[in-house]
This record gives structure tokens, sequence and C-alpha cells, in this order.
């Protein structure tokens, strides 16, 4: 069984993971030029994907940056004692499920963003196919 490198035990970010796993499960489905139909469907549906991904990354964003405050007001002291790379590694290392949450989401969205343009342009081509019979 593989295992789940997303786990978390941050609801917030495990509902995000889901959602994202869900999304993920879509894009992976292939799509057919055979159904030109069904291609303007799956843009509408990578559209919804995209708005969705962006307000996801936003929240991801703002939960990690909250954190980061919330970790340096509880343990300003022990940090004021480190140097600026060890109290650096340490935020970072506490930080570690909110970046890549957010890493996840942002490669995503590119994802889905360069497939949604490429939709487009298939949808384009069928439409020139089209035109000429």
């Amino acid at each position: 069984m593989e295992e789940n490198i997303f786990a978390t035990q941050n609801p917030f970010l495990a509902s995000m993971h889901r959602e994202a796993d869900a999304i993920q499960a879509y894009m992976s489905i292939p799509i057919t030029l055979e159904d030109p139909a069904s291609l303007t469907y799956r843009l509408k549906d990578i559209d919804v994907y995209m708005a969705r991904l962006s307000d996801m990354m936003i929240r991801a964003k703002a939960l990690k940056e909250r954190e980061q405050n919330k970790y340096i007001a509880e343990n300003e002291d022990k940090l004021n004692k480190l140097t600026a790379t060890v109290s650096n590694r340490m935020i970072n290392a506490h930080l570690f499920e909110y970046a890549a949450a957010y890493s996840r989401l942002d490669a995503m969205y590119h994802t889905i963003e360069h497939l949604s343009r490429d939709l487009v342009t298939q949808i384009s081509y069928i439409k020139q196919q089209m035109a000429m019979m």
C-alpha cells in the first residue's frame, strides 16, 4: 500500500489535501477527441477547479503565515538566542506541512492552467475542422 505523504493532523490541511486528491483524480482521467462535446464540459469543470485551487492556495498561504507568526511569538526568546540560519531552519521545519500543502496546490494550479489552455486549443482545432467540412 502506498504511503500518504500528505498525511497531517491539521484538519484544515487534511481537508485541502482530500479536495486536491479529488481534483488530481479528475485531471488524471484521459480525454478523447472522439467526443468533441465533452471537451467543453471538461473545460467548464477545469475552470471551476482553477477557481477552487486559487482559493485553496490563498487559504493555505494564510494558514502558513498565521502559524509562522504564532510560532515566532511563542518561541521568541529561544529563537533570539540562535543564529539566523538555525532559527530559520527551526521555523521552516515547523512550517513544513503548510509549505508542502501550498507547494502542492500551486503545482496543481499551474498544471490545470496548462490543461485548460490545451483544451481551448483542441476545441479551436475541432471548430476549424468542422468549418472546413
